[in-house]
């Protein structure tokens, strides 16, 4: 085996680093920790490393995933300590594994989500958008913009806390190659359904990623 598939939290100040950059910072923290990675061959070569579902700026994750090829028999806790004691912070390996699914078995996300806002009378609205069996939006693609209905691509949505000034939920969004779309257009469309209200503040965190085999829903590792 020379592909290892390592877990990781992306939180804190991590959350700001782009897709570019995470790349950089794990070629990196892979040299520094005198880990024994394997290159691509020619000119130009570069330490083989792919990200499943990479995550938008300003949102925290606890279940990231990279699969990167190391000489075969590299230990699971040598990759692990390595990674750990050599990244910058609020990067942090959880666990290093051989890769089970594919990145194209994916097809969802889960994501807890904090709204901070004067609610008020429009707490009730929260729930009442989500069990809309229709909401159309306009969404971009690399073929333009389509118009699509926002409720085919969330599979989940489940308040869990609500109060005066916050509603915590819990989304299940579709995600992977075939269909996905991204949280804060999601929370876009909320906060446009419930004008005037202004949201003063939105966390989102990704806690697991899932893939779809022959109709069976698991954890994507």
């Amino acid at each position: 085996m020379s592909k290892y598939r390592i877990k990781f939290s992306k939180t804190g100040m991590g959350k700001f680093i782009s897709h570019l950059d995470l790349l950089r910072a794990f070629n990196r923290t892979v040299t520094r920790a005198g880990l024994p990675v394997r290159y691509t061959q020619g000119f130009n070569p570069h330490q083989i490393m792919t990200f499943a579902l990479p995550l938008s700026v300003g949102t925290e994750s606890v279940t990231e995933f990279v699969d990167i090829d190391f000489e075969d028999g590299t230990d699971f806790d040598e990759i692990l300590n390595g990674l750990n004691e050599n990244f910058p912070q609020d990067l942090h390996a959880v666990s290093v594994s051989e890769p089970v699914y594919k990145a194209k078995d994916i097809f969802a996300a889960e994501y807890n989500v904090s709204i901070g806002a004067d609610f008020g009378e429009y707490g009730k609205k929260v729930s009442d958008f989500f069990a809309q069996n229709e909401y159309m939006i306009l969404k971009k693609s690399k073929k333009g913009e389509k118009e699509v209905n926002l409720m085919d691509f969330i599979y989940e949505a489940e308040l869990l806390k609500e109060s005066a000034d916050r509603v915590d939920m819990r989304l299940v969004l579709a995600a992977g190659g075939e269909k996905n779309i991204k949280p804060d257009l999601v929370l876009g469309s909320l906060e446009s359904s419930l004008k005037p209200l202004k949201f003063n503040s939105v966390y989102v965190c990704r806690t697991n990623i899932f893939c779809k085999i022959q109709e069976k829903v698991e954890n994507f590792c």
